[in-house]
């Protein structure tokens, strides 16, 4: 048998190494926890330990620089504790984590746990869906308008025009102002945003947005969604949050650690935004424009008030919710009821300059939107002009709270409906978990006991393999900081029968060499190298398809995929190049006239 190389004992050794240190941190004790980030020296004043153990006891209590970590029994106690933080005005950070007892040593080479998927950890799983006829309507809304400018600037005379919920219809008097429209429409379309249908008998030209000018809206819409519903996730305190695209029009999140899918849903699904108008009139003209229907004033329009009271608004908007640049909550300082603190931009914060300082003692209306609803959340009085900084009052503390996330965050670009919801209990997490680690187990109990009887010595190397497979596996998911599911430990039971399969066609070429009448040390040369193809071949083809389903795959398909690609990849390694370096240990230098296979 040829010589091994020194090379590939030292690279064997340095993987085994590494595989054990950055696989070390899933072994310590975690934790449910909350940390809090401290933002500055007046705020971390607040008393969090108190407030935290109110009907409630934490286990420890970790400080660092700017954060403070407590640690707690169980999950229960965690999230009681973090509901009476949320009673808590603060600006500060709350975050639901998985907290490890992990050497500093280990946490300087940056050897962290590896993430639980939802299934693991529990917690609480959205699908969303974008409204696919809500981005229909604002494309014929906006193309009846830019088509309207069109042929007013080139002269264009149309007797009027029609909006279905599919269609924007444009009608002529005659067939050769017809004729003209059309011709301009079609040259200033370069986009092919339109399809457009004169072939009617009624001189009219029939408008529908093309195939691609929808499926490019579509596509924009979710792309802008999924960033703000991450940074409305961000403001829900859950620590590896995952927002990914599902298809063409479909948004997965998944909120590891979160209970309350309530609140959740209420945010992650919500469009809403504020408006800012004029009163118009007096209560007495609020009253009769309720009682006939109708707004009695004119450029006014009617709206209703939390408490159901009738109010006639200026249909002027004076700033929106897209003028807003940051929102927070805190109590107002004379009254000490819940506020909205909120921070206009540049333009935002000229207009309302402009309007307070036109309207000083009259008064001004905080409309709430949410989809097709409107809802004045507040009425008060102009006393001295105002432009950046205002606060917003009338709300309860929850309905602030919510508020200032949505105003923060953003609308949606376009509504998303909630078309599936999952909540996963923590007790059934950690039952999933117990469930995996037994089948992994029990799989890796009966294929070490098959290969160590039909094996024997070389059976004991391929069990050390698997062994050096699974924490190379644990490694590589924990270095990238990957998410281990339900379906990720299925992928590790498979990859541990794949690696087992290598060894067991190498085993079997080493024993058609002995029975051929070859040397046991030319015999094991041989049964590498000659299976080395086969093994090699058979890898490939479903490394590709495993990287396909990594690629195209997402949720439970995706992370099956994850540890399917680092799996193969590892037990390549290690019933090729990990198997041969321990047998040509044993082997090699001895003149054995018969091996233990």
């Amino acid at each position: 048998m040829a010589t091994y190389p020194r090379w590939k004992y030292l690279l064997v050794l340095t993987v085994f190494i590494l595989s054990v240190i950055y696989s070390l941190p899933n072994f310590y004790q975690s934790f449910p926890s909350i940390e809090i980030n401290l933002q500055d020296s007046e705020r971390s004043a607040v008393n969090y330990e108190q407030i935290i153990s109110q009907n409630n006891k934490f286990s420890e209590k970790v400080i660092y620089d700017n954060k403070v970590i407590f640690r707690f029994s169980d999950i229960d106690k965690q999230l009681k504790g973090y509901n009476n933080l949320e009673n808590l005005t603060s600006e500060n950070n709350f975050t639901l984590i998985t907290d490890t007892k992990i050497p500093d040593w280990l946490k300087s080479i940056n050897a962290l746990p590896m993430f639980l998927g939802l299934d693991l950890k529990g917690g609480v799983h959205f699908l969303l869906q974008v409204d696919e006829d809500n981005i229909l309507q604002n494309l014929l809304r906006e193309s009846e308008s830019d088509l309207r400018k069109l042929l007013i600037a080139n002269k264009i005379r149309y007797s009027g025009t029609e909006r279905s919920l599919t269609k924007v219809e444009f009608n002529f008097k005659d067939a050769e102002t017809l004729s003209q429209a059309k011709k301009v429409i079609l040259d200033n379309d370069n986009n092919n945003d339109y399809v457009l249908d004169d072939s009617n008998d009624n001189l009219s030209i029939i408008i529908t947005p093309s195939t691609e000018a929808i499926d490019y809206d579509i596509n924009s819409s979710v792309t802008k969604n999924m960033t703000i519903l991450r940074n409305r996730v961000n403001e829900l305190g859950v620590s590896q949050p995952i927002v990914q695209k599902q298809g063409k029009n479909r948004v997965i999140v998944q909120l590891p650690g979160l209970q309350d899918s309530t609140r959740a849903k209420n945010i992650l699904g919500s469009t809403a935004t504020l408006e800012f108008r004029m009163t118009k009139g007096t209560p007495e003209d609020w009253y009769a424009s309720k009682i006939s229907g109708s707004p009695v004033i004119s450029s006014s329009k009617l709206f209703t008030q939390k408490t159901g009271e009738p109010v006639l608004l200026s249909r002027k908007v004076i700033v929106s919710g897209g003028d807003i640049r940051n929102a927070n909550t805190g109590f107002d300082s004379s009254t000490n009821l819940p506020a909205v603190f909120v921070r206009l931009n540049d333009y935002g914060a000229s207009k309302m300059l402009e309007t307070t300082n036109a309207n000083i003692g009259k008064r001004m209306a905080v409309v709430f939107l949410e989809k097709d609803n409107a809802e004045v959340i507040n009425i008060a009085v102009i006393r001295e002009a105002f432009s950046h900084n205002f606060q917003i009052t009338g709300l309860d503390k929850n309905e602030a709270r919510d508020l200032a996330i949505l105003l923060r965050s953003g609308a949606l670009e376009a509504p998303m409906e909630i078309v599936e919801e999952r909540t996963v209990g923590p007790s059934l997490g950690k039952e999933n978990i117990i469930s995996g680690q037994n089948s992994m187990y029990f799989g890796m109990f009966l294929v070490a006991f098959f290969m160590l009887i039909y094996y024997r010595t070389f059976g004991a190397v391929a069990i050390s393999a698997l062994v050096a497979n699974l924490l190379i596996i644990i490694s590589a998911l924990s270095f990238f900081q990957a998410t281990l599911t339900l379906s990720g430990i299925a992928g590790i039971v498979l990859t541990v029968g794949m690696a087992v399969d290598a060894n067991v066609l190498i085993f079997e070429r080493i024993r058609e060499e002995i029975k051929n009448g070859s040397t046991p040390n030319a015999s094991i040369y041989s049964g590498y190298q000659k299976a080395f193809s086969t093994i090699s071949d058979a890898n490939i083809t479903t490394l590709i398809a495993a990287l396909c389903l990594l690629t195209i795959g997402t949720g439970a398909v995706k992370g099956f995929a994850v540890t399917l690609v680092i799996g193969i990849i590892s037990s390549m390694f290690t019933s090729i190049v990990g198997t041969r370096a321990v047998i040509s240990i044993i082997y090699e230098r001895k003149n054995s006239t018969r091996l233990s296979i």
